[in-house]
């Protein structure tokens, strides 16, 4: 089970603030045939950094940039930040986005029962009304704790 978390110690410290935390970090991948669903994006709310890697183009919103690949999710104490993720070795990758919790109104986790061939699902709203669905790594829980934590400091 890999440790996302130590992982990405090196990219978030290239976009943390000094007095920002990492707090969990959580591997995802987007949802695949049927079960994807775009239901729009917090566009306005993000800020994306392009770079020589960057995925798509200065049109793409967040929930292309969260479908398109498998990503990395951080959360710190402010902020959510989506890093790519290198499939090949498993590296944490560029800064993808990254999203003011104020701006993160929910992270909902559907696990499904014991023996089941569905995967589990986390579902994300934003404050523009917008969410998203992707299938969740290993350490879910762990990650929404965080976010419950984060959010109810804030």
């Amino acid at each position: 089970m890999p440790d996302f978390l130590r992982k990405a110690t090196k990219q978030t410290a290239k976009v943390c603030h000094a007095d920002e935390q990492p707090a969990a970090a959580l591997f995802v991948r987007p949802r695949s045939g049927d079960e994807t669903k775009r239901l729009g994006a917090p566009a306005s709310a993000m800020s994306r950094r392009k770079s020589d890697n960057a995925v798509g183009d200065d049109d793409a919103t967040t929930a292309d940039a969260l479908f398109e690949q498998n990503a990395v999710l951080v959360l710190t104490d402010r902020r959510l930040l989506v890093f790519g993720h290198g499939s090949l070795l498993g590296r944490v990758r560029e800064l993808i986005g990254a999203l003011d919790l104020h701006d993160v109104l929910e992270m909902d986790l559907d696990v499904p029962p014991a023996g089941s061939q569905q995967p589990a699902t986390l579902h994300m709203t934003f404050a523009d009304g917008s969410s998203v669905a992707v299938t969740p790594g290993s350490r879910r829980k762990q990650f929404i704790a965080a976010y419950e934590a984060a959010t109810q400091r804030a």
